[in-house]
């Protein structure tokens, strides 16, 4: 599922009033009025910004949204708000996204565009985290690719369960150039076997499958580690996991059931 021309044009006029947005647009169309990426990289290029090996993976529209995201955190205001502002709009207004653009977003760009808010909720010290959907993503991912069974509840210690009935805890991380960690969140109980296989999925910021995998429980096990006041167990999903007895390599199916979705 992709964001049209239109979606991407709609987007567009939303925010076309913003003092950024008409100080960037300009810079980043070429003379037929169309989206260049080149001029989009050089602008961000000023900027200490070497995204375009980063996200050329991603279509137009995605390129110059993220950079044009990270571009508005770090231009200091003054440098758009006096060369394109007037008095009128020197103060941003708040336009709501349109439904029908959220409605008929595919699944990933729906993901970035929350990160994108949760990441601005931040700077502005509104939130303190940057808390996603990723672990229901991850299940829906495991899922879709196996056709694993989900539970209702996963208090009882895993997630789903396969058609022979082995159990499966689903675990995932969000690997960004903030935050490097591969540390999954905390693993409850491990000591009394509640899933037979943890399946873990590593994503990177634009939340795209990077490696999965599926480990035994004695695996995770013997390289867990104990974090007392938490009454919980640590497991880093480092490189070194794949090379594990037993261990089996998901990725590609995973990439497959993204694309699905």
């Amino acid at each position: 599922m992709k964001i049209t021309p239109e979606q991407r044009e709609a987007w567009l006029q939303n925010t076309a009033n913003s003092p950024f947005n008409r100080w960037l647009e300009p810079q980043v169309r070429g003379p037929d009025g169309q989206l260049d990426l080149a001029r989009l990289y050089e602008v961000a290029s000023r900027y200490g910004i070497d995204g375009q090996s980063r996200y050329s993976h991603l279509n137009p529209g995605q390129q110059r949204m993220i950079v044009g995201n990270i571009l508005r955190r770090i231009v200091p205001a003054d440098e758009y708000e006096v060369s394109v502002a007037t008095p009128q709009t020197a103060k941003q207004v708040s336009v709501p996204l349109r439904p029908e653009i959220i409605r008929t977003a595919g699944v990933t760009d729906l993901l970035i565009l929350h990160s994108q808010i949760m990441d601005e909720l931040r700077e502005r010290e509104i939130v303190r985290t940057a808390n996603a959907p990723l672990g229901d993503y991850a299940e829906l991912l495991f899922a879709t690719a196996f056709g694993w069974a989900l539970q209702n509840n996963s208090s009882n210690g895993h997630d789903a369960t396969d058609a022979s009935g082995h159990r499966y805890q689903i675990k995932s991380r969000r690997v960004t150039p903030r935050n490097p960690s591969r540390q999954l969140s905390a693993i409850r109980r491990l000591p009394d076997s509640t899933f037979d296989f943890l399946a873990a999925v590593l994503f990177d910021e634009t939340y795209r499958v990077t490696k999965a995998i599926v480990l035994p429980h004695a695996v995770v096990a013997r390289r867990g580690k104990r974090v007392e006041h938490t009454n919980s167990w640590r497991f880093i999903l480092d490189d070194g996991v794949w090379a594990e007895a037993g261990a089996r390599d998901v990725t590609a199916a995973l990439i497959s059931a993204s694309e699905t979705i």
